[in-house]
């Protein structure tokens, strides 16, 4: 209770005193007896962090942002939830058979994600990811509807990986073409991405967009759409992990998900054969663009990357490593004898083992790291596409001695390149979820996320570089708190003031110049904020305004800022836990979720609240982190949580939602479906420490309000209220109002 800060009132007068139901000495003495009772059975019942643990107790625990992120989180999911579409509704989805599928899947509908925007349209598989991983976690956290939803989504993954039925021999997987190389490791461009299983459904990386068609030209002579693509890849992997925590790891889930993680290694990392070695003998992986290019990928040979893409080209964003410590820890805490005939050999025809699967996730977190800090800036901002140039002597091979990091971010001493409408050097789209692919390896893995050997440009071990999870993520923190016109860290500091702001709004403007990429002389004047743009990042990026940049970056505040920092001269003291609370909850205040209009519809005002297809994956994702809503992966006998939440479809009804393209212009009307979520507890026994500390809550709060009550029937007589608040301002071009979610939807808790 204690470790909660005070809610943000911009008002302590008779009137705030009588709403609130308290006032006076009596409410203060039952409100600080009750805290007294709580702490000490919150105490008695939990592990109670210190603000600043001794160097001996390792790396802080993360820091969350309380109830206004979990409030903000339920709308961000429900928004997201509403670009789900049954297969049935569109069908350019291969649907499979229920016996060619583990037991799991049997009456489950198929669904899909339908995404708009940039490169994204049709059905990606980039939001196939985020939804996997999104409900994959929910569903272990108890949510049955999240599991529903998780192993339809899935079920349409593995419809993607078989390909449609002008696939000559299946599974199509993420494979150039339709002759069945997607099993081959030794079939160009190099790895396997797909892997039959005993069931009948292949299991694997999937072609990263369907229908298929829409990558060809109107004379439809252009290729198809092929290949898989890692960001979409590896988000869709760790969901199905999730999905099998929840059903309780049955055989043949674990066998599909296996073969998942398999695939993954060798289509999108490159085992067993890809790699280079640094002068001390380690060996260094890098996450490739997707199955057929991108990363270490030669430009030659019979493994060269495909036609049309550019030679050694990387995307720092799409490297996670919290995703690859689970594959790693799913594949030795799961593994079976069994599974042995599914890993890919070397060339030379040499078996693979566990361990060698295993090291390559570490190698490939070694790589990752490293290159991250040559792609990036002191403000956090990354590059979308760098360089990692490490050609060998025969321009074909796929392993030798070189450092990828050694010209980053340039393609060798001065080239460039990009895909994907997104450019190199530039901190936009492509890089913007750095952030909160850092902040999850910090949640799940907080002490191996400190450990980082960090190497110089030519390869050897330099003690000076200080670099890893925390260290990225408190470069953004110290860019708001350098150059932000408000402290987030203080309640109310940055509210709005102008017309007739609610209370706890927050206003945009004076966070935005933390981030400010444009010199504008118009008012309100702006200046580019410092530190965006350096040798890593040359150039300056996209807007701050848009939610997919500015979400990710407000995860960084899961991370203690536990030591001083300096910067160009300036020194930035620690920040306790509740500052780090208090500026979450700060950025949550920039939307408003609070009202609905007369037909029950969401109505969310904010200037960075935008609901489109990308908007709305960053937003539900970024939320999901900072409210605390990201579980460890369960081990094998662990049991649900005590909290059921299911959701029912409460009406049938259409409402149309206003959408913008990932510039914020205005986009098409969309139909959503109405959602009403419940939530139900399971028996308590199992918690019975939190029962004793909830009653007594329960408890002392009751003394707090009968105090409160009497308080309040003495001092506040009809009448005295106050007034009621006029409505807000009509949202401008930085505030404008979206909607979404039809009739019916409410969230209870």
């Amino acid at each position: 209770c204690l470790l909660q800060p005070l809610p943000r009132r911009a008002q302590h007068d008779r009137f705030s005193a009588c709403e609130a139901g308290g006032g006076g000495p009596m409410a203060v003495r039952a409100g600080l007896f009750a805290a007294a009772v709580c702490a000490a059975a919150v105490a008695s019942a939990a592990d109670v962090q210190p603000t600043k643990p001794s160097a001996e107790a390792g790396p802080e625990k993360p820091v969350f942002g309380g109830e206004p992120t979990e409030e903000a989180f339920k709308v961000w999911l429900s928004v997201w939830r509403n670009f789900y579409i049954h297969v049935s509704v569109n069908h350019s989805i291969p649907e499979l058979k229920d016996a060619d599928l583990p037991k799991a899947f049997r009456g489950i509908s198929p669904k899909i994600v339908s995404s708009a925007g940039g490169a994204a349209s049709g059905v990606v598989t980039e939001g196939m990811g985020y939804a996997l991983m999104v409900e994959g976690m929910m569903a272990v956290r108890g949510d049955g509807w999240a599991l529903k939803l998780g192993l339809g989504l899935a079920r349409s993954w593995l419809g993607m990986v078989q390909g449609t039925s002008d696939v000559a021999d299946h599974p199509l997987g993420g494979a150039d073409t339709n002759d069945g190389s997607a099993t081959k490791v030794d079939a160009g461009p190099y790895g396997v991405s797909a892997i039959r299983g005993a069931g009948g459904a292949s299991a694997g990386m999937a072609t990263w967009k369907f229908p298929r068609q829409l990558c060809m030209g109107p004379s439809g002579k252009n290729d198809a759409c092929h290949g898989s693509a890692t960001d979409g890849d590896e988000d869709a992997l760790l969901g199905m992990m999730y999905l099998a925590a929840a059903l309780g790891y049955p055989d043949d889930f674990v066998d599909l998900v296996m073969r998942g993680v398999i695939a993954f290694a060798s289509a999108d990392l490159g085992f067993p054969d890809l790699y280079r070695k640094l002068p001390d003998g380690r060996k260094v992986m890098l996450p490739k663009a997707g199955s057929q290019w991108g990363g270490l990928t030669p430009p030659n040979g019979k493994f060269k990357r495909e036609k049309g893409v550019p030679d050694w080209c990387y995307a720092p964003g799409y490297f996670a490593p919290a995703n690859y410590r689970m594959f790693r820890d799913f594949a030795s805490g799961n593994w079976q004898p069994e599974f042995d005939k599914y890993l890919p050999p070397l060339l030379d025809g040499t078996p693979t083992q566990l361990k060698d699967l295993v090291a390559s996730f570490d190698a490939s977190i070694l790589g990752g790291y490293n290159v991250l800090y040559y792609s990036s800036c002191e403000s956090g901002s990354v590059s979308n596409w760098v360089g990692v140039q490490a050609a060998c002597a025969d321009d074909g091979a796929l392993s030798c001695r070189g450092v990828p990091w050694t010209h980053t971010p340039y393609v060798g001493e001065t080239g460039h390149c990009n895909v994907s409408g997104t450019h190199w050097g530039q901190y936009g789209a492509d890089a913007s979820r750095m952030p909160w692919r850092m902040a999850m390896d910090y949640v799940l893995f907080t002490e191996e996320s400190e450990k980082v050997d960090m190497y110089d440009r030519t390869g050897h071990i330099d003690a000076t570089i200080k670099f890893n999870a925390r260290h990225y993520l408190h470069r953004f923190v110290t860019q708001y708190r350098r150059f932000a016109q408000c402290d987030g860290g203080i309640p109310g500091d940055c509210d709005c003031h102008y017309g007739d702001c609610k209370v706890n709004d927050t206003q945009a403007f004076p966070l935005s110049a933390a981030f400010e990429v444009n010199e504008r002389t118009d008012e309100p004047p702006t200046h580019r904020a410092p530190g965006l743009v350096c040798d890593n990042v040359p150039n300056y990026g996209q807007t701050w305004w848009a939610g997919f940049m500015s979400w990710p970056t407000f995860t960084a505040f899961v991370v203690p800022y536990s030591e001083k920092v300096t910067y160009h001269e300036q020194t930035f003291g620690p920040m306790n836990r509740t500052e780090s609370m208090t500026w979450m909850q700060t950025l949550t205040h920039l939307c408003d979720f609070s009202k609905f209009n007369d037909e029950g519809f969401w109505q969310i005002n904010g200037a960075v609240c935008q609901m489109n297809y990308f908007h709305a994956s960053q937003e539900v994702v970024s939320t999901m982190i900072m409210s605390g809503s990201v579980p460890a992966l369960p081990k094998k006998g662990w049991r649900p949580p005590a909290v059921l939440r299911e959701v029912l479809l409460e009406s049938s009804k259409l409402a149309p939602t206003v959408t913008a393209d990932e510039n914020d212009r205005p986009g098409e009307e969309v139909n959503v479906k109405a959602e009403r979520t419940r939530f139900r507890t399971a028996p308590a026994s199992r918690h019975f420490p939190a029962a004793i500390a909830g009653g007594a809550c329960a408890f002392a709060a009751l003394a707090a309000l009968v105090a409160g009550f009497w308080r309040r029937r003495r001092f506040c007589s009809p009448g005295t209220s106050r007034p009621e608040a006029p409505d807000p301002p009509e949202a401008d071009d930085d505030a404008r109002t979206y909607t979404s979610v039809a009739e019916g939807q409410t969230l209870l808790s």
